[in-house]
């Protein structure tokens, strides 16, 4: 597992199921603006202690050099993204900002947490 800089910045992370049910319900009962949401916000780190958790081994971790990482970040989406992962760009909003936006629109959602789609 590569994690750039440290790997301890939580990031938003969703199955494809929830997104489609949440976009799904959210297209068919909100008037159109943002729609910020998220089924959890785990750092690199926390979903490889997940991984090692589930799958019951160890995972390998290979840090890599942020500021090495960086210099793609214009030429590469894996360096994109995870330049923004790392920056604290990568959550949608505040923990509080989600949950509001989620009772708004969805007061029922029940994502599916990462560890039930780890294989």
């Amino acid at each position: 597992m590569n994690v750039v800089g440290k790997g301890e910045t939580p990031f938003s992370i969703n199955t494809r199921s929830d997104v489609g049910r949440f976009v799904g319900h959210v297209l068919a009962t909100a008037p159109r603006n943002e729609l910020p949401f998220e089924a959890e916000r785990l750092s690199a780190m926390q979903i490889r202690d997940r991984m090692e958790k589930k799958l019951n081994k160890k995972i390998e971790v290979r840090h890599i050099d942020y500021e090495e990482n960086k210099k793609q970040f214009d030429t590469g989406y894996p360096a994109f993204l995870t330049t923004l992962f790392e920056d604290g760009r990568g959550a949608i909003g505040t923990e509080q900002e989600v949950q509001e936006s989620v009772a708004k629109f969805f007061p029922d959602w029940n994502p599916v947490k990462y560890e039930t789609f780890i294989a």
